[in-house]
């Protein structure tokens, strides 16, 4: 079985039509990983994307005290390593099966070559880098905020007075997506994502964000900040 429909997730993809997802899933590997086999340690240059397609992994970063900094745990059908298959940057931290797991493997070398035969994908992925970068800096200009949940919405209502179009609009971004730009964990940006949801002021597509109602937003923004109850929204 093709492994297309597992890219879907994974952000940095989100702009590819099914063919091109199609072409790229056939570059990827299934590795088989023991529970309590390290995939990478921190600071080395293994380079890959890895998809869990069943199993799962923990991902741990140390400080310079040996102290944990960050730990996550990654199950079926999610996914983790896509910047250092940009970058080329050794890891930041260590990823260890925590059970039998199957992941899908995609190195840096194969997708690079991949990208010099599909020229529309490497320019789609262009323009997908591009954006987060003018996200990510735009979220550096927004006054201190409180909680999670508000720096969340205040990052997604900046995004819109750039590239707003009508009263919605869809940005393709994911909960780990909103994380990274906003500075909140990724299990703080997931809750606020799915709260969002449940609420009705934006739509997903599997895990992407579809659309998003700006009026409402905009005043449950409002409200949050002058400390109004939100449990009517």
């Amino acid at each position: 079985m093709s492994c297309a429909y597992l890219l879907r997730n994974v952000s940095l993809f989100a702009q590819l039509n099914e063919e091109e997802l199609d072409l790229l899933a056939a570059e990827f590997t299934l590795q088989n990983f023991r529970r309590g086999q390290v995939l990478f340690q921190q600071g080395s240059l293994t380079n890959c994307l890895y998809i869990v397609k069943s199993g799962s992994v923990q991902v741990t970063a140390f400080g310079r005290d040996n102290t944990i900094t960050f730990t996550d745990v990654f199950r079926a059908e999610q996914y983790f390593g896509e910047f250092s298959l940009l970058d080329g940057l050794p890891r930041s931290g260590e990823a260890v099966a925590l059970e039998h797991s199957d992941l899908l493997v995609l190195t840096r070398p194969t997708f690079f070559r991949f990208l010099e035969r599909q020229t529309m994908v490497a320019i789609k992925l262009l323009v997908t880098v591009s954006r987060r970068m003018r996200f990510a800096e735009s979220a550096l200009d927004q006054p201190l905020v409180r909680s999670a949940e508000e720096k969340i919405v205040r990052l997604l209502l900046n995004i819109a007075q750039q590239y707003q179009t009508g009263a919605r609009f869809s940005v393709r971004l994911t909960a780990d997506d909103l994380a990274a730009l906003s500075g909140v964990t990724r299990s703080a940006a997931q809750a606020v994502v799915e709260k969002l949801r449940q609420q009705g002021l934006l739509i997903l597509d599997r895990s992407h964000i579809a659309s998003v109602d700006l009026a409402a937003l905009q005043a449950h923004y409002q409200r949050m900040v002058q400390g109004v109850p939100l449990s009517a929204d």
